[in-house]
């Protein structure tokens, strides 16, 4: 059953916003999930005004605002959300050596507690995002010999 926001302008553009960067629009509907009065209002907040109205801003190009919260997850130690991040910023189109000079450039800032803890979920989100590309790339083509 889809929710009255789902059809939204606001929440709608948040989709879209997630589908320009490769990311799957529907990893929102995972708060739903989460609970059954509280999840829906997460995802509606996180699809309107987290992506359909932060994100969706022309102010600055998307690749700047991936930097922008991959540095600010990492100097709050949010490390659960900068693993999606970084994964999120691979599936964008960042390569493995830009995501580790961010965290590089940390260090001067934040410290190298901050890098170095940011650099092991990064390490950890490369490998499953190296595993997950893996395994689709296998999946394709055995797709494409099957008859």
């Amino acid at each position: 059953m889809t929710a009255s926001y789902e059809t939204g302008e606001r929440y709608l553009r948040g989709r879209e916003v997630l589908a320009s960067m490769n990311n799957d629009p529907d990893g929102l509907a995972f708060w739903r999930d989460v609970d059954p009065d509280v999840g829906p209002e997460l995802d509606r907040l996180l699809g309107e005004h987290c992506f359909g109205d932060i994100w969706a801003g022309d102010g600055l190009d998307k690749r700047t605002r991936r930097i922008i919260v991959i540095t600010t997850l990492a100097n709050q130690n949010r490390m659960v959300q900068l693993h999606g991040h970084v994964k999120s910023a691979l599936q964008q189109g960042f390569t493995k050596r830009e995501i580790l000079e961010i965290f590089r450039q940390l260090i001067a800032y934040a410290g190298f507690p901050t890098a170095l803890s940011s650099v092991e979920v990064a390490r950890n989100a490369f490998a499953e995002f190296d595993a997950e590309t893996a395994a689709a790339e296998t999946a394709a083509a055995e797709a494409a010999v099957q008859p």
